[in-house]
């Protein structure tokens, strides 16, 4: 009886539809330095957003002004947003003055311009549904 659930089990996973899983490219531009690494971070919530980014974010080191191509594989059908740092020290954190205001160069989906504090979720989120997703996120330096 044991044998005949498990197989059960086994034979309704190798039938299950498979989740579609899509890729993000950022293509980094505008990079003022020959140094540091890009943090790429990729996020899924509010809640999450420019604190935790997802496990595949990558972190990629600057070796020229060139633009950098960043793929990020495995992205399930969701809303997401993407904050980029050029962590130009490489110490692996976003470093701001006394007032809170980055000292390093600092980029978003689908914002030109940076607000005052922390843009939104919200207002950097889109959505991958379908397709492989692909966006330029020019740095900007406060």
């Amino acid at each position: 009886m044991k044998t005949l659930a498990i197989a059960a089990i086994l034979l309704a996973a190798a039938f299950a539809p498979a989740q579609e899983t899509y890729t993000l490219t950022v293509t980094v531009t505008n990079i003022p330095a020959s140094k540091g690494q890009l943090l790429v971070g990729v996020f899924d919530n509010a809640g999450s957003f420019t604190s935790r980014p997802l496990p595949q974010s990558p972190k990629i080191p600057v070796r020229s002004q060139s633009p950098v191509t960043a793929r990020i594989s495995g992205l399930k059908p969701g809303v997401y947003a993407v904050a980029v740092v050029h962590d130009l020290n490489g110490n692996g954190v976003l470093d701001r003055s006394p007032l809170g205001i980055p000292r390093e160069p600092i980029g978003f989906s689908r914002i030109k311009r940076i607000p005052r504090g922390k843009p939104s979720f919200s207002a950097c989120s889109f959505e991958i549904a379908d397709r492989d997703v692909s966006m330029r996120i020019p740095l900007t330096v406060e």
